[in-house]
């Protein structure tokens, strides 16, 4: 372990912001793809919001894989260049680019083998199930295209260049919006100096929003990969195209416990989902609209959490503890500050920021008071999901998956199961246990980490 050399906290602070703040807003345009459907289609009906939301944690579910290999692809090229290994890179690249080409088949195709039958297992009422499904097979088309955004967008930010993904994912959502806007609605005519002007569209309502999120999806992981291609570090047209174990396990080693981590919560969301849709379409639409409401607001924690892994592996490469352990409270710190400014909007406008989404009554009367009751979890949520992204960067991907998987089960899953499912205590009830859910993670993560805070960044074999 390297003497650390101390910076001023304002140096540090700098640091953390260069970094944090395009995480921050690259994260934000990845959410509002998914916004953009849930706002675009809100006008056309409660039925029409949940439809979108009824596959929603499945396809978290089906993503994981790609998600577990970016987060294998930054901590081990985060950590090479923390350690001055830069001739690295591109041998890393390829082998990503291998492993992407098979995640992101398997993501594509997985989907559209389970379209017809997902909705109806999730419990889905009989109108909504073929839309629904539509809609999960249609948006999921560019599985192979996400993978390749998010790993070669992994590489891109594990040279600590935050702004690339940033742009691309910007593009992309601007796209999306172009897209739905042309293929949701029905034609329309417009008066300019007298003259009628007519402007096709193609009318096609949930299933627009679906072909619009598959081609903006599409074009952006083209783009990613284009751009990577333009830097001769991260280049890999002149490589000679071969395996290197040595690295793959290393992209598995960090990869698979990352995977099980997102198996583990997501499949626990999707039976969570699967026990609050029977409550009623009315419901389910009302939850749907909340969940995605609050995660606008998890949006700086999520993008900080992506900044950290980068920041983590880099200290891990330079071998100083003490560097890692200051730059993780300073981050803990600063997202309890502004997940605290989160809670505290969430309670003032709840009303106001479902109307955003759904025009009817009853659903922003019910989403409002869900939406209330999830700030009070926001400040340990942000913890929670800036902890797990420090062991992610640093390589340590067990204690996430072993405290995720506790929690996930015994109190959120479990907790609905006896709370809604036996009691009947309803949805409210439901959103009490995922706050706690939240909660307990975030202090289980911080324990662990600071009682095997010597071993942190000892290497392990293949990282």
């Amino acid at each position: 372990m390297t003497m650390s050399s101390e910076k001023s906290l304002p140096t540090q602070l700098k640091e953390i912001f260069v970094l944090v703040l395009p995480a921050i807003l690259e994260f934000a345009f990845q959410v509002m793809v998914n916004y953009s459907d849930y706002i675009m289609v809100g006008g056309l009906g409660i039925d029409a919001s949940a439809t979108i939301g009824i596959t929603n944690e499945v396809s978290f579910l089906i993503k994981a894989g790609v998600n577990a290999l970016g987060i294998g692809v930054v901590a081990y090229i985060a950590k090479e260049i923390g350690a001055g290994n830069r001739k690295q890179l591109k041998p890393a690249v390829v082998q990503a680019y291998v492993l992407t080409m098979v995640i992101g088949t398997l993501t594509t195709v997985i989907p559209l083998l389970i379209s017809p039958v997902l909705p109806g297992l999730l419990g889905a009422e009989e109108p909504l199930r073929r839309p629904a499904s539509v809609y999960f097979a249609i948006s999921s088309v560019s599985g192979i295209f996400f993978a390749f955004n998010v790993v070669a967008g992994s590489v891109r930010k594990a040279t600590k260049d935050m702004k690339t993904p940033l742009l691309i994912n910007g593009i992309v959502n601007v796209l999306n919006v172009i897209f739905n806007w042309f293929f949701i609605y029905p034609d329309l005519s417009l008066r300019i100096g007298g003259t009628e002007v007519s402007i096709p569209r193609a009318n096609m309502g949930v299933t627009g929003a679906a072909v619009g999120t598959a081609l903006s999806v599409a074009l952006g992981g083209v783009l990613m990969v284009v751009v990577n291609e333009r830097v001769e570090d991260l280049s890999v047209r002149r490589m000679k195209k071969h395996l290197d174990m040595k690295i793959m396990k290393a992209y598995i080693a960090v990869g698979i416990p990352a995977f099980l981590t997102a198996i583990v919560t997501s499949f626990g969301r999707v039976i969570f989902t699967s026990m609050i849709i029977p409550l009623g379409t009315q419901i389910y639409a009302a939850h749907s609209i909340a969940f995605n409401a609050e995660s606008a607001f998890y949006i700086p924690a999520v993008g900080m959490a992506n900044a950290v892994a980068v920041m983590s592996g880099n200290v891990r490469g330079e071998r100083d503890l003490r560097k890692l352990n200051r730059q993780t409270n300073l981050v803990c710190l600063l997202i309890s500050g502004i997940m605290l400014v989160a809670s505290v909007v969430m309670l003032l406008f709840a009303e106001p920021i479902i109307s955003v989404f759904t025009s009817d009554a009853d659903t922003i009367r019910l989403s409002s008071s869900l939406l209330r009751i999830v700030a009070v979890n926001e400040p340990m949520f942000g913890i929670s999901i800036v902890m797990q992204y420090v062991f992610n960067g640093i390589g340590r991907t067990k204690p996430p998956l072993f405290i995720s998987a506790f929690t996930q089960w015994a109190i959120r899953v479990l907790g609905v199961f006896v709370l809604v499912s036996v009691l009947g205590f309803g949805i409210h009830a439901a959103w009490i246990c995922m706050i706690a859910d939240n909660i307990v993670r975030a202090v289980l993560l911080y324990a662990w980490y600071w009682m095997s805070n010597r071993k942190l960044i000892v290497q392990k074999t293949g990282m």
